[in-house]
């Protein structure tokens, strides 16, 4: 019976059909998996491969059962891991568990879920990253099986060297693989969560926002780097306080230079609402002149590069270049400014200048005023200000 070579997929299986006869697909990338397609409209998965000189075959499960990433790892496990015999019937979830890594177990969490969560520009997810940096060459060679609590707990304990947010980062990845396969993935016979007790490390609350002097610093050193595109996305961050995602993504027909208004639409908003924003002198004069030297493109910041996406992505060299220039670099991450920074900058500058809570929060786009009042700091000047008051009689 021949074969079909192709790429499987979740909607490939679901929507392939044969009418006359039976129809037998290969997985383009493991092509000891099959997928037997009957014109009655069952499916299954197989496993068909050699081992010592012997075919062997073996039903893996119907597709009501499994989806592409589960079946992928039961051919796996049965064609580089397990000895089997000829005729054996279909794994049991005893067996399967015993052979799944966590390497294994993040791969069915990325199939079943991390895939379909969309990153900016089409980034890899954070999730992954993490995943990959931190845990795949290490404990993600383990057997789920043989990962108890105190291993896992051990294995933070070395972690926490890393720092809070590599930590915190690594074990929310690790409780949502494991609660997604738990969940949804019967067939792997994972019942207990090994990571789901393990607390995060306290974070460091971050209020860092650049004075005066440091950002006419910053300002200067712009002007001295080469990628003046990059450049213009973070000066833009700071005269309207939007985040960095939103300044490179937008449009010149979102932008109303004679009225000074910026329209930002719910799908590319954090709170998924419509935003309407106030723009300043000097955002509008950095749009005019960028108007002027503009391309057919609809994006005020276009990729200088061929992008699927259109708009300009990157820009954290740019970013260290310019501190370095600015004096204002520091190896501790908490005490160097960070892009997100130009925000909180916006906002204290405002609330400091008298400004009410209110109408900051409005220029922020925020829809709770608690989100706004954690840019309400106090500077130095106006606690010395404060202290030169009360000690005046003396």
């Amino acid at each position: 019976m021949s074969e079909i070579k192709t790429v499987f997929t979740d909607k490939f299986v679901r929507e392939t059909t044969s009418k006359k006869a039976i129809a037998v697909f290969a997985d383009q990338d493991r092509p000891y998996l099959k997928l037997m397609v009957r014109p009655s409209g069952a499916k299954a998965f197989y496993y068909r491969g050699k081992r010592d000189g012997q075919d062997l075959k073996q039903k893996l499960g119907s597709i009501d059962k499994l989806n592409v990433a589960m079946a992928r790892l039961l051919a796996d496990q049965l064609h580089y891991k397990r000895d089997i015999a000829q005729g054996n019937s279909s794994l049991h979830k005893a067996d399967i568990n015993t052979y799944l890594t966590l390497n294994d177990l993040f791969e069915l969490y990325c199939e079943g879920e991390l895939k379909f969560r969309a990153t900016v520009a089409g980034r890899t997810h954070s999730l992954k990253v993490a995943f990959n940096n931190h845990v795949r060459d290490s404990l993600g060679k383990c057997l789920v099986a043989d990962i108890d609590k105190k291993r896992a707990r051990e294995f933070f304990r070395q972690l926490q060297a890393k720092g809070y947010c590599t930590h915190n980062k690594v074990l929310s990845v690790l409780k949502a693989a494991c609660n997604y396969v738990i969940d949804y993935e019967d067939a792997a016979g994972l019942l207990v969560n090994p990571f789901e007790r393990l607390k995060k490390m306290p974070g460091v609350t971050r209020n860092r926002y650049l004075s005066h002097d440091e950002a006419r610093r910053l300002m200067r050193a712009f002007q001295q780097v080469d990628n003046q595109d990059a450049a213009d996305v973070y000066r833009m961050a700071l005269f309207t306080g939007a985040r960095i995602s939103n300044v490179k993504q937008m449009e010149w027909g979102d932008i109303n230079l004679n009225a000074a208004i910026w329209l930002v639409s719910a799908t590319r908003t954090k709170t998924k609402q419509h935003y309407e924003i106030a723009l300043h002198d000097l955002a509008v004069q950095l749009l005019k002149r960028r108007q002027l030297n503009s391309t057919s493109s609809k994006f005020v910041f276009p990729s200088q590069k061929r992008s699927k996406y259109g708009y300009m992505t990157g820009g954290d060299q740019v970013w260290k270049e310019a501190l370095l220039i600015a004096g204002l670099y520091h190896e501790n991450p908490n005490i160097r400014p960070r892009p997100h920074d130009l925000r909180r900058t916006f906002a204290t500058w405002q609330i400091q200048s008298g400004a009410d809570v209110s109408v900051v929060a409005k220029a922020l786009c925020h829809t709770s005023l608690k989100h706004t009042m954690i840019y309400a700091h106090t500077n130095v000047d106006q606690v010395r200000e404060s202290l030169n008051g009360a000690f005046k009689f003396l």
